[in-house]
């Protein structure tokens, strides 16, 4: 190979991991974004003050065409506000559930912003606990005052001119979540400006902030709508449609299955109805800003206040400049438009200083500054990078640069040196003066930057400036986590560390790079947060935000252990992971901390490590004496010269998506339940979309074997006593679709088959004995504490070998169950009946049928819930159905 094209080789793969490219989801930067058309969006952004917030209940709630149009083909700055993560979802991706799929949600609606334009995300501290009928139900667990605080916070955080609701707040939402979402959004509209409602706001910072109109959406063509908005329209600039670029994003979202319908060209027409308005606009609107004036001159009149006399020339020298440079831009050369860009941000900061007494008017402009300063590095195509690398790398120089392969680096720990190297690049014909790099971190960094770069330089066109910082992390530098926690998935809302950070999805970046340079004498600044890269064979390398995480974590398995009271010898086998980040030789002992009484072998496990990343298991086997009814904690550490750690972390990872670190001690509960199992079950279990179910399995002494494509085709299914189907297996498992017909021959032959909560893709007529309905629109038992009654007391499922009573169904977590069948032959008995408060009993949740010698099972009551937190009816409930045929 020549080095040449060696040099472009390791260049493409560089721009595939995102190493070229701003920090974040490096990978998934939309080309809309780059070069001229990047460009031209951010001088649309600098020439309005428009500004506007849509409100949704839970990732992928959003109309993200209309998003795309409103910041892409507009101007506008947008925010989105999502009340909740969508922690109580299915998971299509992978076995993340709970707390774990709402940060995998977070960042898949990040990179869904991206392609939408949204500026800033929110979320509230309120958690999406299931499906809910009832807007009643979801205010009584979230606490009205509770939502409405944090709905008036970000408006009054974000101060938007219009809010749109993405619904209206009434029975046609559906989900109680997105009841609460449109009627939150109605009272928050108006007490965001109420200086009486939540006070203590104000005594932290903030001010009230009356939006100036409110709009829902949801509404139909043949309704009274005031606004008709076509995202389908076809923008040049962006190379399709606002509606097909946001389907792109929304294609992110794949733990939900999103994007599966790709938008086509033509009209995407939606219907909004204007609520509430402070200004005069007529009754049908061409544009959410009507009756607005969103011009920079007409920052007072869109304020309703009055100017002061020399407002007007102040705002008119930043309009006219910002005029001169959308006249000056072409596609071929967006730089021509950097020297009025310049200006233009010099006019506004002498704005700020001039007009900066009133706080409206200065949060306006510095909207305005950010803006400008954006668009002048887009229009410069500046390209700045940070990455940090091992103290030892060099920096690549000469021909070998071309083909060397690139550093990579593992996550930090405190005390341990590290380099960072940043890149500067202007990119145009236009000089830029002083550039100088400086980084920013969360303590006492203190970095130390070496030659050349320490002090200011020029940049020529396409000439890279290097900076080479070494780094220590700080020994109290805060660990990269999540800003909000929450210690049970019974508390209906997380705690949040810094409320007045709400703009903050996930974590903060353990280190900021800031590229401060000069354009005609005014000063820009860039920020990006420090990245590292990692293989991600054979795709090349991603680049992940440099994060800083425990020298020692360590884990507890399982971390819900079940025993029956009836157990003889009562044991327990835990499994500590333990993980060493220290970069060199570590080693320690880890110990577990018993109830009095209990014993332990071995007393401790001693461990040594010579890398980071580098894991260890060990085995302690937990004796007993004896045990009740009720819950017991067993405490892990993991000690070494470094301190003691008694938590670790799940990596939720995935393809396109940033790295997030969900913390939890290293505790495992002990709960003694009331169950008999037989002994010796055999099972094998087809998983679905990712669940815990064969954890529980094999806490109730199950032998489990998770079958593949090969065994479902070819294997000996009469060597189990059961199988189950897991959550969704027939919507994402083609292989068992395919040989579906073995498993009914199973059964036929005396087998025992358990099919688990599944969506529409499971056919009855198709993959089932007999005939059945399982439609799109299934009936689901949402509240978990609804009434419950058993139709057949005395079929052996209910007697053996534990007698199910109503007292099994208590204390279950988030629901009943989801994706009941709606009509089923007489061939299947319906075992119990549930339902929601105003929803007629169903018994389709449940069904049972004698095929031939074996049984069939339909059992959409939520296992994938109960088990994993302990439930003890759920467990007694498993072991009946695992013995029907013994």
């Amino acid at each position: 190979m020549h080095i040449i094209t060696r040099r472009l080789a390791f260049v493409a793969l560089l721009m595939a991991a995102g190493a070229l490219r701003p920090a974040g989801v490096q990978t998934q930067q939309p080309a809309q974004d780059e070069g001229a058309a990047g460009a031209w969006q951010k001088l649309l952004k600098v020439q309005t003050t428009a500004s506007v917030m849509h409100t949704t209940a839970h990732p992928d709630d959003e109309h993200g065409g209309v998003l795309a149009m409103l910041s892409r083909g507009q101007g506008a700055r947008v925010a989105l506000l999502t009340l909740t993560r969508g922690e109580s979802g299915d998971n299509a991706v992978g076995a993340e559930l709970f707390d774990a799929v709402g940060l995998l949600r977070t960042d898949e609606l990040l990179v869904a912003d991206r392609y939408y334009g949204v500026d800033r995300q929110y979320f509230t501290t309120v958690i999406d606990y299931g499906f809910s009928k009832r807007l009643d139900e979801t205010l009584d667990k979230w606490g009205r005052d509770n939502v409405l605080r944090d709905v008036v916070r970000i408006i009054r955080t974000d101060r938007p001119f219009v809010v749109i609701s993405r619904f209206q707040g009434n029975e046609r939402d559906g989900h109680g979540n997105h009841q609460a979402a449109g009627l939150m959004t109605r009272e928050a509209f108006k007490a965001a400006g109420d200086p009486k409602q939540f006070p203590e706001q104000m005594a932290e910072g903030l001010r009230p902030w009356q939006p100036l109109k409110l709009y829902m959406g949801g509404v139909r063509a043949n309704e009274d709508w005031t606004l008709r908005v076509d995202s389908g329209v076809y923008d040049p600039v962006l190379g399709d449609s606002y509606q097909a670029v946001a389907r792109r994003g929304l294609s992110f979202q794949r733990s939900q299955n999103g994007g599966q319908v790709p938008a086509q060209p033509g009209p995407s027409v939606s219907y909004y109805k204007r609520l509430d308005s402070l200004v005069d606009a007529p009754a049908k609107e061409g544009s959410f800003f009507d009756g607005i004036d969103v011009t920079i001159p007409g920052i007072y009149k869109a304020l309703r206040k009055s100017p002061p006399a020399d407002a007007d020339q102040a705002l008119q020298a930043i309009a006219g400049e910002v005029t001169a440079a959308v006249q000056s831009f072409t596609m071929i050369d967006p730089s021509a438009s950097t020297p009025a860009l310049a200006r233009a941000l010099a006019a506004t900061r002498d704005a700020r200083r001039q007009l900066g007494t009133d706080p409206d008017v200065a949060f306006l402009l510095a909207a305005k500054e950010e803006q400008l300063q954006a668009a002048i590095s887009a229009t410069l195509g500046v390209a700045f990078t940070a990455l940090a690398q091992p103290a030892s790398s060099p920096a690549p120089s000469g021909e070998a640069a071309g083909f060397a392969p690139p550093p990579t680096m593992s996550p930090v720990v405190a005390g341990q040196s590290f380099a960072v190297r940043t890149i500067f690049t202007n990119r145009s014909r236009v000089d830029v003066q002083n550039v100088r790099v400086t980084l920013e971190g969360q303590g006492d960094w203190s970095p130390r930057a070496g030659e050349p770069g320490a002090a200011p330089r020029s940049a020529g066109r396409n000439a890279p400036l290097s900076t080479t910082f070494t780094v220590t992390v700080p020994r109290n530098a805060a660990l990269t986590r999540p800003h909000f926690t929450r210690t049970s998935i019974q508390e209906p809302r997380y705690t949040v560390a810094e409320p007045s950070r709400m703009d903050r999805p996930a974590s903060a970046p353990a280190l900021t790079a800031v590229a401060s340079y000069e354009v005609n004498g005014v000063a820009v600044a860039l920020r990006q947060p420090v990245t590292r890269l990692e293989s991600s064979a054979p795709y090349g390398y991603d680049a992940r935000v440099l994060a800083v995480l425990p020298a020692i974590a360590i884990t507890v398995s399982p971390g819900q252990a079940v025993v029956p009271l009836g157990m003889g010898e009562k044991k327990v086998r835990l499994r500590t992971e333990v993980l060493n980040n220290v970069d060199g030789r570590s080693e320690g002992s880890v110990t577990l901390n018993l109830p009095p009484g209990w014993r332990v072998e071995p007393r401790s496990a001693s461990f040594q490590f010579a890398h980071a990343g580098e894991r260890a298991f060990y085995p302690f086997t937990v004796t007993i004496p004896a045990l009740e009814n009720r819950e017991y904690r067993i405490e892990a550490g993991a000690s070494s010269r470094t301190g003691t750690f008694r938590e670790g972390y799940d990596v939720i990872q995935h393809r396109d998506l940033e790295t997030r670190y969900l913390y939890r001690e290293a505790v495992a509960t002990v709960r003694g339940i009331d169950v008999t199992s037989p002994p010796g079950l055999k099972v094998g279990y087809v998983m679905g979309v990712g669940d815990e179910v064969p954890a529980g399995l094999a806490q109730l002494g199950a032998d489990v074997t998770l079958l593949d494509a090969q065994e479902l085709a070819s294997g000996d299914l009469s060597r189990f006593n059961a199988i189950m189907t897991g959550t969704r297996a027939y919507a994402v498992r083609d292989d068992l679709k395919t040989y579906n017909r073995r498993l009914l021959e199973y059964v036929k032959n005396g087998g025992n088959l358990i099919v688990l909560y599944n969506t529409q893709e499971l056919v009855p007529n198709e993959y089932a004995p007999f005939p059945g309905e399982l439609p799109r629109t299934a009936e689901e038992v949402s509240e978990e504490d609804s009434p419950l009654e058993i139709l057949a007391p005395s079929d052996p499922v209910f007697n053996t070998p534990n007698k199910i009573t109503s007292a099994d169904f208590e204390h279950w977590v988030e629901q009943r169950g989801s994706k009941f069948w709606s009509s089923w032959d007489a061939a299947y008995t319906p075992m119990i009946a549930s339902h929601d408060r105003g929803q007629a009993p169903q018994k389709g949740g449940w069904l049972h049928a004698k095929y031939g010698a074996g049984h069939y099972t339909y059992f959409a009551y939520a296992f994938h819930r109960q088990l994993p937190y302990g439930v003890p009816g759920a467990y007694r409930l498993l072991a009946n159905l695992l013995s029907l045929n013994r």
